[in-house]
């Protein structure tokens, strides 16, 4: 139990800073939990991301739009898809290393001059990248958060919730396809549904003292995390 203990005290402020900036919560979480057991990623961190997701959702729901969304929930379907036959037929170090490079690369160009505009097309492509690398790595948040890193802070919550929300779905359906979600996937989701309860709570008092121009650091921080955070899963996988 020392264990589910540790584990749900990551999950608490993995859930927290999630709510806080959209996204986070597999970033945080995935390599600490991976330590104390493997079974504890990926699925049940979508599961209880699940959880998360649709209060986000609900709570900025009037911020949502839902157009661009349905191009990048187009483009999630083939990434999921491939990400799937990806975990069968490679070795999930050399997967990593290419998912790490790639979201360095992003956050590199969006540092620099060069903008991303939030298109159709560019939604299609960040949903597509996005499916791909939150089945592989329970990560799938870079890809899609780099597309609103100008926004307002509930545009970049609700729009981020909402598209993981349905994301996360079809993430878990793939896990599940691939043997990847187990009864025990289960028991650990209902060991961290308190905490992920509690770190939303705090999230929601947490959000409103922060300045609007909090967002963009946040995200590109988050997202340069998470590209390290890749490469170093698969050197250790390596």
């Amino acid at each position: 139990m020392l264990i589910v203990l540790l584990a749900s005290c990551v999950i608490l402020i993995a859930t927290m800073v999630q709510t806080v900036v959209g996204f986070g919560l597999a970033l945080i979480s995935v390599p600490i939990l991976v330590l104390l057991d493997h079974e504890m990623v990926p699925a049940p961190i979508v599961l209880i991301a699940f959880v998360q997701l649709f209060l986000s959702s609900w709570s900025h729901r009037a911020h949502i739009q839902w157009r661009p969304l349905l191009f990048a929930f187009a483009g999630r379907i083939p990434g999921t898809l491939l990400a799937v036959w990806a975990m069968t037929v490679f070795g999930m170090a050399g997967i990593q290393i290419f998912i790490g490079l790639s979201v360095l690369l992003a956050v590199a160009l969006s540092i620099s001059s060069w903008q991303v505009r939030p298109t159709n097309r560019a939604h299609t492509i960040a949903g597509f990248f996005s499916g791909f690398t939150g089945t592989t790595t329970a990560i799938g948040g870079p890809p899609i958060a780099l597309l609103y890193q100008r926004e307002s802070g509930d545009s970049v919550r609700g729009n981020l919730s909402a598209y993981f929300l349905i994301g996360s779905v079809m993430s878990l359906a793939g896990m599940a396809w691939a043997g990847y979600v187990t009864t025990q996937s289960f028991v650990y989701a209902a060991y961290f549904l308190p905490a992920t309860l509690i770190g939303y709570r705090l999230g929601v008092l947490l959000k409103h003292r922060l300045k609007p121009d909090f967002m963009r650091p946040a995200v590109l921080g988050l997202c340069t995390g998470a590209g390290l955070l890749v490469l170093w899963q698969a050197l250790l996988e390596g």
